[in-house]
């Protein structure tokens, strides 16, 4: 499961009392900066690239703020979220918890913070190198790492999941496979903007925009049902 946010925007001669100031990140050719709008805040199944669960706000909202509520909602349409794949806006400690607490392992890249910034986050060494991991524990919420070479004494020690430490650890090949994955999410938000509509805003109100934004999502989700059973749509 891929979790992110789009920015949708309105010319300021039509602009809704409702919208907010927002700061969005550059992206690919798009500058970062300020806007005035809504935000769609969105987790997308990083297989089939579909949307399984939004919320529309104002473009002022944090994204962090919507991590539990959409992995609640994906779950209760039937998607239990065994990753989560989020990028550096995500790296809070709170967000961690709230993804542990419902059986998902977070997939995020640690921010520049001083406890990463003097190595913190690095597995345990010794005089026989760096060690390496042996494993997880998902109901003790440890991890297990082993010296390279055994001569230790203990040969491995047990590591309580943080944010530094996570249950799938940043330094393994599945780790980086999850998290490309990532990408999933912002394929779903260009679609969705620029074939599908969502982007060029016609109504004010956050309500009438969350309504646009629903019509939206739902049409593409009904598109993609129909073709996955192979019948043609209505007329």
């Amino acid at each position: 499961m891929r979790t992110a946010s789009a920015t949708c925007r309105r010319a300021a001669a039509s602009a809704s009392v409702s919208a907010s100031w927002g700061h969005r990140s550059a992206v690919s050719t798009r500058k970062g900066g300020g806007f005035y709008g809504f935000k769609v805040h969105a987790a997308v199944c990083a297989r089939t690239d579909l949307p399984v669960a939004w919320r529309v706000d104002t473009a002022g909202s944090h994204e962090s703020n919507y991590v539990a509520p959409l992995l609640d909602a994906a779950k209760d349409r039937g998607f239990a979220a065994e990753t989560t794949a989020l990028d550096k806006g995500y790296d809070l400690g709170r967000v961690y918890g709230e993804c542990e607490d419902r059986d998902s392992r977070p997939i995020i890249p640690l921010r520049e913070t001083p406890d990463v910034k003097r190595g913190a986050d690095k597995p345990p060494t010794c005089e026989h190198g760096e060690w390496r991991f042996a494993g997880a524990d998902q109901r003790r919420g440890k991890t297990k790492w082993r010296c390279p070479t055994g001569e230790c004494h203990p040969r491995s020690r047990w590591i309580k999941a943080d944010r530094l430490h996570p249950l799938v650890p940043r330094e393994s090949k599945r780790w980086k496979s999850l998290y490309r994955g990532r990408a999933s999410v912002e394929r779903e938000f260009g679609r969705l903007k620029n074939e599908w509509a969502l982007l060029p805003l016609r109504v004010r109100g956050i309500e009438r925009v969350r309504l646009h934004a629903d019509l939206t999502i739902l049409a593409k989700l009904a598109c993609a049902l129909a073709r996955a059973r192979g019948a043609p749509l209505a007329a």
